[in-house]
């Protein structure tokens, strides 16, 4: 009686032992899945940090933000990746394990695949947003390009044009005040620190420079007669 009764817990072991042998490989296939959609991840992350900082007009500051949020989502899934990798290492011999340990650790190995499973879409998703997000970012470094040209054309012309008026030229203070305060303006969007409105673009705020500039400059035609 008692032989049969060893020899039936040997057989649960041992098909236990199966379980967690098969849950494990999943676990490990997963693993892969997962590790492999962080690694795209932070290449598209990557991608869009790489596009910012020339000077050139796009939203430094609104991007960088964006990309910050995703921190949290790296957190976790470098946690999860970190966890799985810890309690993978501790089952090496899985033939020296008792039933209870072998069931908890079948049934972490299968909550890991599951959370895999919904978490590899999830990076996927974030992957395509980010390199949608670089796409349209290159695409306004040109559309922005000409623009940002003309208004620094301007400014420099209307440094020169104020320069010439001369120091006794009527409202040349008030006018030297304005073009510092655009030039400071013009500034910032090069660098990119400015709030994105969603009701206006990065192309309108250049304008809006451009045509101060214009205004100030008929000023100090003004001023020379």
């Amino acid at each position: 009686m008692w032989g049969r009764r060893r020899n039936a817990e040997a057989r649960l072991l041992t098909e236990a032992g199966e379980t967690l042998a098969y849950v494990m490989q999943v676990a490990e296939d997963a693993h892969g899945l997962l590790r492999d959609a962080r690694t795209r991840l932070e290449d598209a992350h990557n991608q869009v940090a790489a596009t910012l900082g020339f000077g050139d007009g796009l939203p430094v500051n609104t991007v960088r933000a964006q990309l910050a949020q995703g921190q949290a989502t790296w957190d976790s899934v470098d946690s999860m990746l970190a966890t799985y990798e810890d309690m993978r290492a501790s089952w090496c011999d899985v033939e020296s394990a008792d039933f209870d340990a072998i069931k908890a650790a079948a049934e972490f190995f299968t909550e890991y695949s599951q959370s895999c499973a919904s978490t590899v879409p999830d990076l996927e998703g974030a992957t395509e947003s980010l390199l949608g997000l670089r796409n349209k970012l290159l695409e306004l470094r040109d559309k922005v390009a000409p623009i940002r040209e003309r208004a620094h054309t301007a400014m420099a012309a209307a440094a020169n044009e104020l320069a010439w008026s001369g120091p006794a030229a009527q409202g040349r203070f008030a006018l030297e005040a304005r073009l510092n305060a655009v030039g400071d303006r013009l500034r910032a969007l090069d660098a990119g620190h400015i709030e994105v409105d969603p009701d206006r673009k990065v192309t309108d705020w250049y304008r809006d420079v451009e045509t101060e500039i214009a205004d100030i400059r008929d000023g100090i035609a003004h001023t020379a007669y």
